[in-house]
């Protein structure tokens, strides 16, 4: 028979090495156990926010190879325009032990290499002018992938079990919109209210699932940006439909009209 014991912790009770040696095993099994084959990305929150000079990365939760990292403050790194394209990546030092704590240093550095090298995970890019102001607030769903003064963070790879995706709220905001289509086929419908009910983030072959059902077209690649440039079609394609029928149609009644 097997005991699972989780410790309590109060006043005045002796601290056993046993209590501690089960509150280990706890964290043990609710990091490495329930992320199992997990990809490196972002696994909860960290928002980005700007100023006038700095980006700012606020509270979440980082996986990188089997580990949790938890950013309880925001960090933040300043920035100044290049009109180049600029990468924001988090960096993970490697293990370092002082024989109580096993030790990871996590920092944040702009980058114009947008290849990831160990260690590295991307948060988001952008290519800055002189006198621009670099936004984090997008007016559409096309707007995200802006090539000025706008965060992208089309390319940040988030967690999801055997793999990373994108964002969810990019794919949030994609169901969002089209569900606001006053005529949406059935399969786009339940596609769309199936995203906003998910819990987790929707992994990239779901994705590349629906677009292949949708338009019978197999995607040669599974990336962030390739995914979101189909969902971003999609939406073009939906409202283009619509604006092409309304004029349509007013144009019929102008004719019975005269």
């Amino acid at each position: 028979m097997r005991v699972q014991a989780i410790p309590v912790f109060r006043d005045l009770h002796i601290l056993r090495k046993s209590m501690l040696e089960a509150l280990a095993d706890y964290a043990f099994l609710a990091d490495q156990l329930l992320h199992k084959d997990y990809g490196d990305g972002i696994l909860a929150g960290c928002e980005l926010t700007t100023t006038e000079d700095s980006i700012f990365l606020r509270e979440g939760v980082l996986f990188y190879e089997g580990q949790m990292f938890l950013i309880k403050e925001p960090m933040a790194v300043t920035y100044h325009p290049t009109n180049t394209t600029m990468v924001l990546k988090v960096c993970f030092s490697e293990e370092h032990t002082d024989g109580n704590f096993i030790y990871r240093e996590i920092d944040l550095f702009l980058t114009e290499q947008t290849e990831l090298r160990k260690g590295e995970l991307e948060l988001c890019r952008f290519k800055l002018q002189e006198g621009a102001v670099l936004r984090y607030r997008y007016q559409n769903f096309e707007d995200r992938n802006t090539e000025f003064d706008t965060l992208n963070t089309i390319h940040a790879a988030y967690s999801v079990k055997g793999g990373t995706t994108l964002s969810p709220e990019i794919v949030r905001e994609f169901a969002e919109e089209m569900l606001k289509a006053e005529e949406l086929s059935e399969l786009d419908t339940l596609f769309c209210l199936q995203l906003l009910g998910q819990e987790h983030p929707v992994g990239l072959p779901a994705l590349a699932a629906y677009v292949r059902r949708r338009d019978k077209k197999k995607l040669k690649e599974l990336s962030n940006l390739t995914l979101y440039k189909e969902l971003s079609r999609i939406r073009k394609e939906v409202y283009s439909r619509e604006r092409t029928e309304a004029g349509s149609t007013k144009k019929r009644w102008k004719i019975m009209v005269d």
